[in-house]
């Protein structure tokens, strides 16, 4: 039995917090409790334990030796606690934390997510719109579905499932065309700006696909998010390379137009990671389940 241990986690409680802000008015504040019961408990604990934990003098505290050592355990042992109780209190919760990058999720998740509340309003599925990949690592949230090429790094306990890959195609405004260069060939391209995602090798591989020899494609703006790049293209700013799992409403209401057939594999894929802890959970399943089943419905969009 750990007595000495239940005997002082009281006054552990309170040295952690004085220790950590080297002020016994500040841990009072944090704890909601008066600075002279943040100084009794932190007395009776260096009593119990004959040592001097802080080096007292006017207006200002600092921690001894004896101090800083059991502060660093506290603060980890601490600090394990509370993720293990959040994970935990996560597992016993419906609620669902899902990191998304604003492109995909305005692009592709939004119009099916009311498909996945109808069929389960007793998950609440809460949506984390960033473009860091490391939001799980971070705590940030549960799951996270992020671009990437090749296969996500499996470390330690990490689930990954790959949900679709996507083709890009050239896409521009309906009125971006020049009636002395009409976009009625690829070589017509040379004629106009050409809008970049990540590098100028999408555009090159396309290029070379559609048969253009000594295409111009180390030019033109290179805009690093999806939603900005196809923004530009519908304000008549270029053409750019459209993943067509993400533009197909776009196509379709005629916001943007797909001027050639030919296509190229992105690449890269978009994937739905998770903890193992996390994917054992029903209402990731169920998540799981509606993404993979929503990713085989065709979305892209013919030439028009």
């Amino acid at each position: 039995m750990r007595r000495n241990l239940a005997h002082h986690l009281n006054g552990l409680r309170f040295f952690e917090a004085a220790a950590r802000h080297l002020s016994f008015t500040r841990a009072a504040e944090e704890l909601c409790v008066t600075q002279a019961a943040v100084s009794h408990q932190v007395r009776a604990l260096e009593e119990a334990l004959s040592l001097q934990l802080f080096e007292r003098r006017p207006r200002q505290v600092n921690l001894s030796p004896a101090g800083t050592r059991l502060l660093a355990v506290l603060s980890s042992s601490f600090d394990h606690i509370e993720s293990v109780l959040d994970e935990l209190k996560r597992q016993g919760s419906s609620s669902l934390q899902l990191a998304v990058t604003p492109s995909f999720s305005s692009r592709w998740l939004m119009p099916r997510l009311p498909h996945f509340w109808g069929a389960h309003p007793d998950i609440e599925l809460h949506l984390h719109h960033t473009a860091q990949a490391d939001a799980l690592a971070r705590g940030a949230a549960d799951a996270a579905i992020i671009w990437t090429h090749g296969s996500p790094e499996k470390p330690g306990r990490l689930w990954a499932q790959r949900l679709f890959g996507t083709a890009l195609s050239p896409v521009c405004a309906p009125g971006l065309a020049r009636p002395d260069a009409p976009l009625s060939e690829p070589e017509a391209l040379r004629h106009y700006p050409l809008l970049h995602e990540d590098s100028f090798e999408d555009w090159q591989r396309w290029m070379q696909a559609a048969g253009v020899a000594d295409a111009r494609v180390q030019q033109g703006p290179v805009i690093d998010d999806s939603n900005a790049l196809l923004m530009a293209a519908m304000s008549g700013r270029g053409v750019a390379l459209g993943r067509l799992a993400l533009v197909a409403d776009d196509l379709r209401s005629g916001r943007l137009i797909r001027p050639f057939e030919c296509s190229i594999e992105a690449d890269g894929a978009y994937w739905l990671i998770a903890s193992q802890t996390t994917a054992e959970q029903p209402r990731f399943k169920a998540l799981a389940a509606f993404l993979q089943a929503e990713a085989k419905t065709p979305t892209e969009h013919h030439p028009g």
